[in-house]
């Protein structure tokens, strides 16, 4: 039987974890959270000369996704919070509606406004956008997300909204004005009770 990538037959003949091949998989998980596209990720891999599954020198998109889809892998080589966060991020970078089975009107985009703004106040690591199957939104300390509660243990994770609207009473904003919030505000300092410390700019970007 051909085993997942990332799996091997110890001496005695049980499956066991491939420690090298294990770190790739979880190498190919970061990258993807972090923003990188399938494509990238294939090229990267390419260039670090890491052979695909099969053994040939390119990897390709479809084999990165059915890795990142591998259910195996939940709980021993990556958390299953890591797991179906890939999941709901899989199917918001999808340009294909999955109840209508047309194409979205918009595409895929980690940008926001709030990317770099919010640090957690443990660790000091960026925040992270998520967004959950469910289609909520929530933000989440990066470092948490990738090493676990080890190396960051009591980080919260906050709702997208909550965060606007502590934005907007801080800047006395009616609505979340992403202009404004990119002029007024230096960073976001998250901490563990779920509060956020927010340094305004001293001056204002012109």
């Amino acid at each position: 039987m051909r085993l997942p990538y990332g799996f091997c037959y110890n001496s005695d003949g049980h499956i066991a974890i491939d420690n090298e091949k294990s770190d790739i998989v979880r190498m190919i998980y970061r990258q993807y959270l972090s923003g990188m596209s399938l494509g990238r990720i294939a090229d990267f891999l390419y260039q670090q000369g890491i052979p695909s599954p099969t053994g040939k020198t390119s990897w390709t998109q479809p084999v990165i996704s059915d890795l990142l889809s591998n259910k195996k892998y939940i709980g021993s080589i990556v958390s299953f919070d890591e797991y179906f966060i890939v999941q709901g991020e899989k199917g918001n970078r999808s340009n294909i509606d999955e109840n209508t089975k047309h194409r979205k009107a918009t595409r895929y985009s980690s940008q926001s406004v709030l990317s770099g703004l919010l640090i957690c106040a443990e660790c000091e690591h960026n925040y992270r956008r998520i967004t959950r199957p469910s289609g909520e939104v929530v933000w989440r300390c990066a470092n948490r997300v990738e090493h676990g509660k080890k190396f960051c243990k009591h980080s919260p994770s906050i709702l997208e909204e909550t965060i606007k609207g502590i934005v907007c009473e801080r800047l006395g904003l009616e609505t979340f004005d992403e202009q404004a919030v990119k002029e007024s505000v230096g960073y976001i300092a998250v901490q563990q009770n779920g509060t956020m410390h927010i340094e305004l700019r001293q001056y204002r970007l012109s």
